[in-house]
């Protein structure tokens, strides 16, 4: 069935509208008309079936007649993420997305190639937002949150004290991933914290423990930044998600 995400804000009892990029891909793409069932979904992982009733010019009504409440996660999963160049920050923020992560956090660290100027940071923002909504649009999952970058002192300083913490370093070389899951109990909430193509300067390896975040290791390989953060989200989810509470 046709999916479609809806901002929670224009459903008013049992009907929704339907409009902008979602409502060109109904009509234009897909090329559905009245009579079509269709599910959608919004930023809540709140996830509604419905009819379409009618088609304007420039929006789509549908009624509901059926919705599902969003799937209680296992933990609050986000990815702390040191910004990227050019198309490898889209790949992560797409990948996460897909993978389910509920929030994504981008960084600017001593080692970041990939600065944004401030005039271009309100665009940069909604052009990751429009990336994580389609990725998460198809594999099912819940939009996650993007937020706007900041520095790593202010990261590490927006982290809440009771999350699982952790840093992934190449430079780590007592404590393994697969070692820490084992010795870890579930995580209400999970924040992970993947570096730019430089990987993190020794100073903030330090400052991130200070901060009780735990530095582990992904392998003796050296991986591509970005090959790191989706490597790293697949296997955190593999480790602590309840697989078997599958969202709707």
């Amino acid at each position: 069935m046709p999916r479609f995400f809806i901002s929670s804000q224009t459903i008013v009892q049992d009907r929704a509208q339907l409009s902008g990029a979602e409502f060109h891909h109904l009509r234009h793409v897909l090329r559905l008309g009245r009579g079509a069932r269709v599910t959608l979904y919004d930023e809540r992982g709140v996830t509604y079936h419905g009819e379409i009733l009618h088609i304007a010019s420039a929006h789509a009504e549908v009624g509901i007649t059926e919705h599902a409440p969003p799937a209680t996660p296992a933990f609050h999963f986000t990815l702390a993420q040191g910004t990227l160049k050019g198309r490898k920050m889209d790949l992560v923020i797409e990948k996460a997305a897909e993978l389910g992560v509920h929030a994504i956090a981008p960084f600017v660290s001593a080692f970041t190639v990939a600065r944004i100027p401030d005039s271009k940071r309100a665009e940069r923002l909604a052009r990751w937002q429009h990336i994580a909504r389609a990725a998460a649009k198809q594999s099912g999952s819940p939009p996650p949150e993007i937020r706007p970058p900041q520095s790593f002192p202010e990261l590490l300083h927006s982290v809440p004290a009771p999350s699982g913490k952790l840093i992934f370093s190449e430079r780590e070389r007592t404590l393994h991933l697969r070692e820490f899951a084992q010795n870890s109990t579930q995580f209400e909430a999970l924040h992970v914290l993947v570096g730019p193509e430089g990987g993190f300067a020794p100073e903030e390896i330090e400052q991130a423990e200070a901060a009780r975040f735990v530095s582990v290791s992904l392998g003796a390989a050296v991986l591509r930044a970005e090959t790191a953060s989706i490597t790293a989200v697949a296997l955190c989810q593999f480790l602590w998600r309840d697989i078997r509470s599958p969202l709707p």
